[in-house]
């Protein structure tokens, strides 16, 4: 009888300890609501740029249908935002309220933007993998850039702006000529390695 008595408070023991895990499991673990392999589809799979041309109409109030996202810091978003925009600071991204806050954006696609375009495009995939709606999207550049191109002197040559298109514009290094044109390297035939600061060398006859 005894014996039976101590398995049963072994078991509920045991059971409570179980229970107490999953408990602390749900407040302090992330719930992720898609796999890596399915966000990793996801991120390419649309076309997620937001450029200056949408967010020039977004802030003229020709459209109410974003939600626009600042991920800088409270300091920076206080020295200055683009105008409507939200702050919810990249570190403090997946709190539960503002995961709500965005949850509760109803129909309003949510745009983000920070200091860095990669910084947003890192804030996009987080927020793809709690599950969030696909439709989350990035504003090319960053806060200087959509600034300076949408904001202060709409300049539709930039719209498709972006910090990689700009990053790697190599024609930027060419060595231009006096004209502002690049130079253009003449062509050499296939196969042929062109000589560089060749000497011409002249045999002497003759000795002793």
């Amino acid at each position: 009888m005894h014996k039976n008595q101590n398995l049963n408070n072994i078991s509920i023991l045991f059971f409570s300890f179980v229970a107490i895990i999953v408990v602390i499991n749900l407040f302090t673990t992330n719930n992720y609501g898609r796999s890596n392999q399915e966000v990793v589809k996801m991120l390419d799979a649309t076309e997620y740029m937001f450029n200056y041309h949408e967010l020039h109409a977004a802030i003229s109030g020709q459209t109410d249908k974003y939600l626009l996202i600042d991920l800088r810091t409270e300091a920076e978003f206080e020295a200055g935002h683009i105008p409507g925009a939200v702050n919810i600071p990249f570190d403090e991204l997946l709190d539960s309220r503002n995961i709500r806050t965005i949850r509760r954006s109803g129909e309003k696609t949510p745009v983000l933007y920070a200091g860095a375009e990669a910084r947003a495009q890192t804030a996009r995939m987080l927020l793809l993998t709690k599950g969030l709606k696909t439709d989350i999207r990035v504003i090319g550049g960053n806060y200087d850039t959509a600034v300076e191109y949408a904001i202060e002197n709409f300049k539709p040559a930039f719209a498709a702006f972006k910090d990689e298109k700009a990053r790697f514009d190599y024609r930027r290094y060419m060595q231009a000529s006096p004209t502002g044109q690049p130079e253009r390297r003449r062509e050499q035939p296939a196969g042929i390695i062109p000589a560089l600061n060749q000497q011409q060398t002249t045999a002497v006859g003759g000795g002793c």
